[in-house]
């Protein structure tokens, strides 16, 4: 994953999202005039993930150093659970603990050796040692920052996990060495069950489907499903391998991280990511992305997780 790709995944939430609230509004922000926005994620048995920027116009260059300007910092953030707040400090990614570094690379798809000492990058996260996520509660986040107050609420599920897996050889004969990985799942009888999911490769991080890595029970809610599951690829790419997207190849060892996420969480991603396919580039329209950030953009959401490995022969 090259850098730009990760400086990608940083600020795709300061583009897309923009515009991202639920209700309708338009480009039309005068300049300078600019919002926070979150992306911050807990799950079971891990620390909070909490990145805070800031938006910057759609159409002004964009380069390392203006990332790193756009990180905000000092911002007075708590999370409250079972009738206890936790503040969260700031941490730069080189002072990372490595259970730290295991918990933001795999919810930011960064490489795990970008987020050690002397990689030369840097990644601002707001966290807490205290706190560590349970299955079934509820987390609400409030920050606070220079007048601003920024406030959501997010629901880790039960665990919801897939039945098996399991791959198809590759339908042309001359690409013999690829394969399609197929799951098996068992949807529980109740309407409302999301779910999202990544693929990690071997040694690579665990990477979101590229196009679509959320689906809800709307249309088979009780049933079973038999599916392909594409391999997640890196988001900012100039351009896709169409002869191997989707793919896993003959040897891999196939780690699927499948979250199960509440509805406000699944309608953060899948509008997010309608957006970007509709429109065919990370800049979504006005209005579209539904966050679940009250007073800013982007989103709080938590994640019951559980890892599904094959290695394929």
């Amino acid at each position: 994953m090259s850098m730009k790709n990760v400086f990608y995944k940083l600020i795709l939430l300061i583009f897309t999202v923009l515009t991202g609230c639920e209700q309708n509004l338009t480009l039309d922000l005068p300049e300078g005039q600019e919002q926070l926005v979150v992306e911050g994620h807990i799950e079971q048995d891990a620390p909070p993930v909490l990145i805070l920027t800031r938006t910057t116009p759609v159409f002004s260059a964009f380069n390392a150093e203006e990332l790193a300007g756009n990180f905000v910092h000092n911002a007075n953030i708590v999370v409250s659970t079972q009738g206890r707040d936790y503040t969260l400090q700031e941490v730069p990614s080189p002072a990372f603990s490595e259970a730290m570094r295991q918990a933001v690379s795999a919810q930011l798809s960064i490489p795990e050796q970008l987020l050690i000492s002397g990689s030369g990058f840097v990644v601002y996260v707001y966290t807490s040692d205290e706190l560590k996520g349970k299955l079934g509660e509820t987390y609400k986040l409030r920050i606070s920052h220079e007048g601003r107050t920024l406030t959501a609420s997010t629901t880790i599920p039960q665990l919801n996990p897939i039945d098996s897996l399991w791959t198809v050889p590759h339908p042309d004969a001359a690409q013999d060495s690829l394969v399609t990985l197929y799951y098996r799942y068992n949807d529980p009888d109740t309407l409302g069950n999301s779910i999202r999911y990544f693929t990690k490769r071997n040694s690579e991080p665990y990477y979101p489907g590229y196009f679509t890595s959320v689906f809800n029970d709307e249309l088979i809610n009780g049933g079973t499903i038999s599916f392909p599951l594409e391999r997640g690829e890196p988001k900012g790419q100039a351009e896709l391998d169409q002869d191997k997207y989707g793919y896993f190849g003959k040897g891999d060892t196939i780690t699927v991280r499948w979250a199960a996420i509440d509805i406000a969480h699944f309608r953060f991603w899948s509008s997010l990511e309608a957006e970007q396919s509709n429109n065919g580039s990370p800049v979504g329209s006005p209005g579209a992305v539904q966050s679940n950030i009250s007073g800013g953009y982007g989103i709080w959401g938590g994640y019951a997780v559980t890892y599904h490995t094959l290695v394929v022969q």
